[in-house]
């Protein structure tokens, strides 16, 4: 790589567009260019402007005091321009810049209005990817590649920190210096940014917590509504399927009732017909018959009064029905008791009268008191229980207990009938045996008839006590919000212990109370402010995971920084050695590196050990933990230190040397730094002035020995200087203030 072309336009003297060609002698010796002219000419403009397009920023290292200054500013002649342009055109063959092209345009424009580009093959690009771009290739504008006039003593009189940066140029770890700070940049911005995620996060965190408590009760409050929910299925599915299988059952039981009373029935008129018949075959006397009729007449009135009896108890049980609930009901218990009790003293009514014995009407008579006396005391109960209904139930407990005695009186007259019939049977028995057998016979079947009615109205009312509970227990559902339809999922009620489901269902209920009601807003909040917050816990990771990473960049960057460094220092120190020898013909001299701890690695408390430990010493006695944070401290170059002594004499410090020998020092360490990383091109503006007719030759021949490496461009006034160039180019200025270039091939004069 080395520099093709330079045009300028607009850039200090230069007003008018012009253009230097640089051509290389070979490839393998890029040569020497002079530029040449008189004082006040403009020669070290060409030098500003290769300075300036490269991308320096300070006014003052192009000899100016405002960026506006490199603007040509008009003359008599001439009127100012409003824009400044450099072009720089740098051949890329060998591809030592990462650009796959084989020319590289960089340029710069500024206008006096302040605003700038710059422009890479015509394309807009920023500072930074210039400067990045000229260190992989291995020069600058801030280095060795543009000495200007008075850069040959600055490097000699800089601070040891300040010329650090010509050794970074020469060692070629200048893009990795640049890289190293955009990592820095990144890795701060990384750590502020991370700080700002954290700020957030501990903001949310405690809101998070709170809504997370919440989403959690209404979480257990579902989990426990759906328990709830499940035991009630559970609990009322058992009462219902127990419910309906019972009655089912009851039907079951009641059509096998009706059944057997209707062909009990069929039987009795059967044996009714047939005693018509033997009544038209026989004749019987008036008494007889009349006793037959009376006694017909009884059962038939005692019939009625029964089925009267059975309407009053149904409507006695409807009457209680808003008073029951599926748990304890004495009322229907008192009701149950009293159909249990007249049950069985009707059965015992109907075995003696079956008996047809003398004294069944004085044994009876005993039974109808104790069945009046409980019935008058269970009457007592139900009053007492039902205040609201008393007036009624005391009219339907009147009607039963009228009931009940005309059926006392009923079985008196009907015992006195029987006792009758029995005598006149006993007469007639010769007579008629056949027609008082089939008599018996039909009183049987009545009797009969009478147990399966009393065991149909049993079972009825049964039933209707089902039915009963089957509706308050649909009620109850109800109120909990159950659809009934839901409860043939159970499938299994027999298997359920209904009565350790009921504590269970209170506990769940009392659980509810606990949790109490939710918002359900807080839902939409939590989730939207855990998204928040998982973001920003994502982002924060990321960011620690970036920082990570940075400083791991950081560090492998330092590592080849200080490897490349630490090679390069050893050949320039060798190559300033060489060439120190050669400017002054003998002496020594050497370059020491200056080693520190930077300040901010330092703790922060004054009379540490730390302060006054170097990197390879350990600190005894002062524990494990401060060895290692000694450790942690390594120190760094801070700056390069330059140590000269000319032939004869025994100079330590640079500043004693005399201006001639400062500038021989500082063409041997430009030389130096030349031959250890040669930059692509290399500009000298009167480098050269100061020396002397055998000192300007040496150094003539050692840029004619470095050409080989590099190209120059030198702005000199010196003979041996331009008799070393290989093309001239002679810069004049006419009284209009602008700069003209003529050029000259010297080899080709040469050879004429």
């Amino acid at each position: 790589m080395y520099l093709e072309r330079l045009d300028i336009h607009g850039f200090k003297s230069f007003a008018n567009k012009t253009t230097l060609l640089f051509e290389a002698r070979s490839h393998t010796r890029p040569g020497i260019t002079a530029i040449v002219g008189p004082n006040g000419s403009g020669k070290s403009n060409t030098a500003d402007a290769i300075r300036w397009v490269l991308g320096e920023q300070s006014v003052k290292a192009v000899r100016g005091k405002k960026m506006e200054d490199v603007i040509f500013s008009g003359s008599e002649r001439k009127a100012r321009l409003g824009m400044a342009e450099v072009t720089m055109t740098l051949n890329n063959e060998d591809r030592k810049a990462p650009v796959d092209a084989n020319q590289i345009a960089i340029t710069r424009r500024v206008f006096r209005d302040g605003n700038s580009e710059y422009l890479i093959n015509n394309a807009p690009s920023r500072l930074q990817d210039i400067q990045l771009l000229l260190a992989k290739a291995r020069f600058g504008q801030r280095t060795y590649s543009v000495i200007s006039q008075g850069m040959v003593d600055e490097i000699i009189l800089i601070s040891p920190k300040e010329r650090k940066e010509y050794f970074d140029e020469a060692a070629g770890v200048k893009q990795y210096q640049l890289k190293r700070d955009e990592a820095v940049r990144k890795l701060t911005a990384t750590r502020e940014n991370l700080h700002e995620a954290e700020l957030l996060i501990a903001e949310i965190e405690p809101r998070v917590r709170s809504l997370t408590r919440q989403v959690k009760r209404l979480e257990r409050r579902e989990e426990v509504e759906k328990e709830l929910r499940g035991a009630q299925q559970t609990y009322y599915g058992t009462l219902w399927h127990d419910l309906a299988s019972q009655h089912k059952t009851q039907a079951a039981h009641l059509h096998h009732a009706n059944e057997s009373r209707t062909k009990k029935e069929e039987e009795v008129r059967t044996i009714q017909n047939q005693l018509q018949r033997l009544e038209k075959e026989e004749t019987q006397s008036e008494a007889f018959l009349s006793l037959q009729k009376q006694y017909e007449t009884l059962i038939a009135k005692r019939n009625a009064l029964r089925d009267e009896e059975f309407a009053l108890k149904n409507a006695l049980l409807k009457l209680d029905a808003p008073a029951k609930s599926t748990g304890a009901m004495p009322l229907a218990e008192i009701t149950r008791s009293i159909e249990q009790l007249l049950s069985q003293q009707h059965e015992a009514i109907e075995q003696l009268i079956a008996a047809k014995t003398f004294d069944a009407v004085e044994r009876i008579k005993p039974l109808f008191r104790e069945l009046n006396k409980s019935f008058s005391a269970f009457a007592e109960k139900i009053t007492a229980k039902t205040p609201d209904n008393a007036q009624r139930k005391n009219e339907l407990q009147e009607k039963i207990h009228a009931i009940v005695t005309m059926l006392v009186t009923l079985a008196d007259d009907l015992a006195n009938i029987q006792k009758q019939i029995q005598k006149q049977s006993e007469e007639e028995k010769l007579k008629k045996s056949a027609f008082f057998a089939l008599q018996r016979q039909f009183q049987e079947r009545q009797n009969e008839l009478h147990i399966l009615v009393q065991k149909e109205n049993d079972i009825r009312i049964a039933s209707a006590r089902l039915e009963q509970k089957k509706e308050d227990l649909e009620r109850e559902i109800q109120n909990e919000g159950i659809a009934i339809t839901t409860l043939g999922v159970v499938t299994t009620p027999s298997v359920v212990d209904v009565q350790t489901l009921l504590p269970e269902i209170q506990k769940l209920k009392h659980q509810l109370e606990l949790i109490g009601g939710t918002d359900p807003e807080s839902v939409a909040e939590y989730h939207k402010t855990k998204e928040r917050y998982d973001f920003l816990t994502t982002q924060s990771t990321d960011l620690t995971t970036a920082m990570q990473s940075l400083e791991g960049a950081i560090q492998e960057l330092d590592d080849t920084i200080k490897i490349q460094f630490d090679t390069a220092f050893k050949a320039i120190n060798e190559e300033f050695q060489k060439y120190f020898k050669i400017l002054f013909g003998g002496g020594n001299a050497k370059l020491a590196l200056i080693k520190d701890v930077p300040p901010e690695s330092l703790p922060a408390q004054d009379d540490s050990p730390l302060f006054a430990a170097s990197s390879d010493q350990s600190v005894g006695g002062e524990g494990e933990v401060e060895s290692q944070k000694l450790k942690m401290l390594k120190p760094v170059i801070v700056g390069i230190d330059i140590q000269a002594t000319p032939p004869g004499k025994r100079l330590q410090s640079i500043g004693m040397l005399s201006g001639g020998e400062r500038a021989l020092t500082s063409i041997a360490l430009i030389c130096a730094f030349i031959s250890n990383n040669p930059s692509p091109f290399v500009v000298l503006d009167e480098v050269d002035a100061a020396l002397d007719e055998a000192n300007s030759e040496r150094f003539s021949r050692i840029l004619d020995d470095l050409s080989g490496k590099t190209q120059f461009i030198a702005i000199t006034h010196n003979r041996a200087t331009m008799h070393r160039a290989s093309m001239l180019y002679g810069v004049t200025m006419g009284d209009d203030g602008i700069s003209k270039v003529l050029s000259v091939k010297l080899e080709e004069m040469k050879k004429e």
